[in-house]
């Protein structure tokens, strides 16, 4: 009886929280807040499910095993913090305005309280990367008077002020830079509580993990049975450019070298041009020409480049409103007869909820003609930087009201060197092009040393670009990838030669060490672990199944073609989604070392899950041939093996994640749609662990279709939420 209460209250719970993150979508945050998050019957569901668990747990005498017994109490500990905050904890906010003292805050019931505390705002202020507009911090120094006693505190980004149990954090500031809205947050009980559970189930955890009192080894034995399968090891043409059309490619690449302020960065141009001609063509080249060529060439033979057919068009409606007959249009067909732009009237008759034209293809290309427009206006040319007073600005070349600060000389450098650099292409004179190039370089080394990326830097970045673009290995090893399953699958008789296993293993290694150098570059880069945004993370997922591949492919054969396989769609799915994948500076938020182990940890946990889900297809597929049970076996060991480090590994993400949220946010859980299916996904495939009391896992057909329903937590968690429920995480898209 006691354990089917608890199945359907962790089914209900489940079901609950899914279906309260679809409606938050719909109706808002603060209306799941009221009514489902913060309802009395969500609380007395998670009370029931703590009660009747910590009672099968007493009734199974599970504390003669003390690690798993340690385990699930963490779990009861963790839920008795949350009840604590829940009850006893006050949230609200505060605005302080420069020099003025403040003694009250308005909680969430739009009540003043008052704090047993004066605050007074001494300075705010925002701080920027060096040389760039983008904010690395957002910063208030708060004076605090405690009775007679008075000192200063700094709240920050990822650095929350505490007073006598008072948790101040960065919320907003004022317009004026005058002011700043807090958010306040008290909770002496709740959050010890709940950290003594994190620490209690990480090291439960551990302790588990190095215990002989659970079936890990077993599952290891099964799964590593002399297997009857052999065990396998891992597997445009140049057009001649017209002189007067085309800038020659040596000043293109030469000019590629140039610093440029863009995305809030200093890259080289080349980084700028490789996402101009990207978010055009879909490609980093076009008709046998680089991006350098096609960047500058477009900068200076205009009249020429507006003609040439290679912005593309995916969408048939569109391409009928544009008056195309192919998926390539010219930037000189968004323009008609009067010179007005043909999809004025499609975009705003589909923002009013008419036409037949979908929005976002409009809105696809809409955004490759303003990028165009973009471009012409000088927003990527912001090549020339000066400081005033310490203050590093960056400005386009010809621009004409330059601060009086800027001496003459270097007014007109700003001003004219462009025009020089244009005139010496035009006429032929290739060494005085790259003379004024040297002398651009020159002058910003002069005016903005300090902040300049290193010579080695932009060259890295410029090799990065190229190696990054280059999709033909994407499809090589995707399509290696799915021999090498179909080989797995049938049992091939040339995956047992010896030059088959040498083959492989080289083309492993090679697409390990291409996307080992990928990650590094880009780290080196950015200056931050890639780990960012959906892009970086699925790349970062492919590195991690290959390196998991290779750990274990001679425990586990069978992982191999699996590995590959993964890390190749999950290249593939970054190269689709990516599109355009720019490099860009930090939000201040994201400004921590627990974003990298977060985001690792879960991305490895799901890096798990995708093999179970594979493995669950083979499985399937073996039971359907009625293959021998001992192969099934296997397999089934296998994915149950994976599943320990695949749950704690997104455990350990998740609580980590909470730890980061409440030294960010001050409160460590908000019931934010991604945390929320994080929640979800973990329960799912807790489920399966526990085949000893629910037997219907015990099963191998029953256990790889559940496997393969539970991935589907997974693509939601990673895909669904960013693109559809949206929260707080989604910068991450």
């Amino acid at each position: 009886m006691i354990k089917k209460t608890i199945i359907a209250l962790y089914i209900l719970i489940v079901v609950c929280i899914g279906l309260a993150s679809v409606i938050e979508k719909f109706h808002g945050t603060p209306y799941v807040s009221e009514n489902i998050y913060g309802a009395w019957w969500f609380v007395i569901l998670w009370g029931l499910l703590a009660v009747t668990s910590l009672a099968y747990i007493l009734k199974q005498q599970m504390y003669r095993r003390i690690a798993t017994f340690l385990l699930h109490i963490s779990f009861v500990v963790i839920l008795a913090g949350a009840l604590t905050t829940y009850l006893t904890a006050e949230r609200g906010t505060v605005n302080l305005r420069t020099g003025k003292q403040q003694m009250t805050y308005t909680d969430d019931k739009a009540a003043k309280q008052t704090f047993p505390f004066l605050l007074t705002l001494k300075e705010f202020k925002v701080v920027y990367y060096p040389g760039t507009d983008a904010p690395l911090d957002y910063q208030s120094i708060i004076t605090v008077k405690e009775g007679n006693a008075v000192s200063d505190i700094v709240v920050s980004m990822n650095n929350i002020g505490e007073v006598q149990g008072y948790r101040l954090f960065q919320s907003s500031y004022d317009s004026d830079n005058k002011g700043v809205t807090l958010g306040v947050y008290h909770d002496p009980w709740g959050i010890g509580l709940t950290y003594c559970g994190y620490l209690l189930l990480f090291i439960s955890i551990a302790w588990f993990c190095m215990s002989k009192r659970n079936n890990i080894r077993s599952l290891y034995h099964r799964a590593t049975k002399p297997a009857a399968v052999a065990a396998l090891l891992l597997v445009s043409s140049i057009a001649t450019a017209q002189e007067q059309n085309t800038v020659d490619a040596d000043i293109a690449h030469r000019f590629g070298t140039v610093a440029v302020l863009y995305n809030n960065r200093i890259c080289p141009v080349n980084t700028v041009a490789t996402d101009f001609v990207t978010k055009l063509t879909g490609k980093s080249k076009w008709n046998g020409y680089s991006a350098d060529e096609i960047f500058v060439s477009w900068m200076i033979y205009y009249p020429y480049w507006e003609k040439q057919k290679l912005i593309r068009i995916k969408s048939r409606e569109v391409q009928q409103v544009l008056g195309i007959d192919s998926q390539w249009a010219s930037f000189s067909d968004f323009i008609d007869q009067y010179n007005e732009y043909k999809l004025k009237n499609s975009i705003d008759q589909a923002r009013q909820g008419k036409g037949d034209i979908p929005m976002k293809s409009l809105m696809e290309a809409d955004e490759k003609y303003h990028v165009v427009e973009m471009f012409y206006n000088g927003q990527m040319l912001r090549v020339f930087p000066y400081s005033i007073k310490g203050n590093v600005s960056w400005y386009t070349p010809g621009a004409q009201v330059l601060p009086r600060e800027i001496p003459v000389k270097e007014s007109f450098f700003i001003k004219q060197s462009m025009d020089f650099m244009t005139e010496s292409i035009v006429v032929g004179q290739k060494d005085r092009a790259m003379e004024i190039i040297g002398k651009i370089k020159l002058f910003q080394r002069e005016m903005a040393g300090d902040v300049m990326p290193s010579v080695l830097a932009v060259n890295a970045e410029i090799f990065y670009n190229h190696l990054n673009n280059e999709r033909w290995i994407v499809f090589l090893s995707l399509t290696l990838s799915l021999l090498l399953c179909i080989a797995i699958s049938t049992g091939s008789a040339i995956s047992k030669r010896r030059w088959f296993r040498i083959a492989v293993a080289t083309f492993i290694a090679l697409l390990t060490l291409y996307l080992t150098l990928l990650l590094a570059l880009r780290w080196w880069v950015s200056g931050h672990v890639p780990l960012s945004n959906g892009y970086e993370t699925m790349q970062f997922m492919a590195w991690a199944l290959l390196i998991i591949t290779i750990a274990t492919h001679r425990i586990f054969p069978i992982i191999i073609g699996f590995g590959t396989l993964g890390a190749a769609f999950s290249l593939l799915v970054a190269m689709l989604a990516g599109g355009s994948p720019q490099i860009t500076q930090l939000m201040p938020v994201l400004q921590s070392p627990l974003l990298s182990v977060h985001v690792m940890v879960v991305m490895c946990a799901y890096a798990l899950f995708a093999l179970q889900m594979l493995l669950a297809i083979q499985a399937l597929w073996m039971i359907h041939r009625n293959a021998a049970a001992e192969e099934t076996d296997r397999i089934t060991a296998l994915s149950q093996l994976l599943m320990y480090p695949a749950i704690f590994l997104l455990t350990i993400g998740i609580f980590v994640g909470a730890i980061w949220a409440n030294v960010s946010w001050g409160t460590y859980w908000n019931w934010d749609p991604k945390e929320t299916w994080a929640l979800i996904t973990m329960m799912i495939y807790a489920a399966p662990i526990h085949s000893s009391s629910l037997k219907v896992f015990q099963k191998p057909r029953a256990y790889h279709i559940y496997i393969l329903f539970a991935f589907l937590s997974v693509l939601i968690t990673y895909f669904g939420v960013n693109l559809l429920l949206g929260g707080m995480h989604s910068y991450a898209n």
